[in-house]
């Protein structure tokens, strides 16, 4: 164990732990009054952790299959319960036992969508794969939720508990659903369209910076989500299947390497 707790990588995904327990203090009021924008962000603040564990692992040459059986672990608490308990603090709890039902499925499609991934052995080259992933998911709610603390002034916005609710069935559904998402190594091909995406975010992340960052957040993630759904209903594709074939997958193959693909799970 001290062989774990000493491998760098391991460190980034304990800190996407920490800002998804801390996320959930803040959603709950533990420490005092609710505070979603900073709920919010420390669920933004996880998935770049998340982000940053595997590119660790690759530069240090340190992925184990510990840290990645660890890493779905934190992502089930940062991606999965506190963007759930967020949900149901921020928009659902005067729906009483109905959005305490709704919030708890979004944090099992949640899991559903973390045990599919560690059953199936990720092809890097795919170009689709299925589902929304629980990062971007939990991403998306938080962008939400810090956007509307930004600009709430009052009377029924998109915080409304039915609108809430909806968004949440919509999150929850495309998790475990087959709908095509591309993956960020594959999105584009060819060097040219990586050089002008890199340049249009460039120029998405100063707009944000400079006007609102939380719109930004909210820009970025929203047409991901929409993608799948449009892309499947535009072109009728379909991700790969990851059918009942999984169990009889080889777990050791499946986590050989911890810098698994962060935008398939």
């Amino acid at each position: 164990m001290r062989k774990h707790f000493l491998n760098p990588p391991n460190w980034f995904t304990g800190a996407s732990l920490f800002c998804g327990m801390y996320a959930i203090i803040l959603a709950t009021g533990i420490e005092g009054e609710q505070n979603f924008y900073k709920a919010a962000s420390m669920i933004l603040f996880a998935a770049v952790f998340d982000l940053l564990d595997g590119r660790v692992a690759r530069i240090t040459k340190t992925g184990s299959a510990f840290g990645t059986q660890l890493d779905s672990l934190v992502d089930m608490v940062s991606f999965g319960i506190a963007p759930a308990i967020l949900l149901y603090s921020w928009g659902m709890e005067a729906l009483g036992t109905f959005g305490l039902a709704r919030a708890f499925a979004f944090a099992l499609c949640t899991s559903f969508r973390l045990a599919r991934f560690n059953l199936e052995v990720a092809d890097k080259q795919e170009e689709f794969v299925p589902g929304l992933t629980c990062t971007m998911a939990g991403s998306t709610v938080a962008a939400a939720v810090m956007t509307h603390a930004k600009f709430h002034s009052g009377g029924e916005g998109f915080d409304h508990p039915l609108s809430v609710w909806l968004i949440t069935l919509v999150l929850s559904v495309l998790m475990v659903s087959n709908v095509p998402y591309r993956t960020h190594k594959t999105m584009f091909k060819e060097r040219r369209t990586h050089m002008l995406l890199a340049f249009c975010l460039a120029c998405l992340l100063v707009a944000a910076v400079r006007f609102n960052v939380q719109s930004g957040f909210l820009a970025l993630l929203a047409p991901y989500v929409a993608s799948g759904p449009l892309e499947a209903l535009l072109f009728r594709r379909r991700a790969p299947s990851t059918g009942d074939d999984l169990l009889d997958v080889d777990v050791d193959e499946a986590i050989e390497d911890e810098d698994e693909d962060w935008s398939v799970r």
